[in-house]
């Protein structure tokens, strides 16, 4: 599970993640550690602790690269995203890792 908040900046961190980070599609993310990581997110998950102890909340992605591999990606690790559906879709699709219906 992804880390819970400790900071203002986190807090801000996980509210402007759905307008920062695309929320469909295939996306290549650059992470806090330096590694760069490409897939189809196949889930998001975002929560709180319903203010027990103080406010405090939490949010992660799920990815899949072409290869089939998945990461669970906290979202306080994520430094920037960008969308490569354009560019990418049909090596996803040749993959077997998405369907595109005409």
């Amino acid at each position: 599970m992804a880390r819970w908040t400790e900071t203002h900046a986190d807090l801000v961190r996980i509210a402007n993640a759905p307008k920062d980070i695309p929320v469909s599609g295939i996306v290549s993310m650059h992470l806090s550690d330096g590694s760069r990581i490409e897939g189809v997110i196949r889930r998001m998950n975002f929560g709180n602790n319903a203010g027990r102890g103080g406010w405090r909340y939490y949010g992660e992605y799920e990815l899949e690269s072409i290869d089939g591999t998945r990461w669970v990606v906290d979202v306080l690790d994520i430094e920037s995203a960008r969308d490569v559906w354009e560019t990418r879709h049909a090596d996803y699709e040749a993959a077997g890792r998405i369907t595109i219906v005409k």
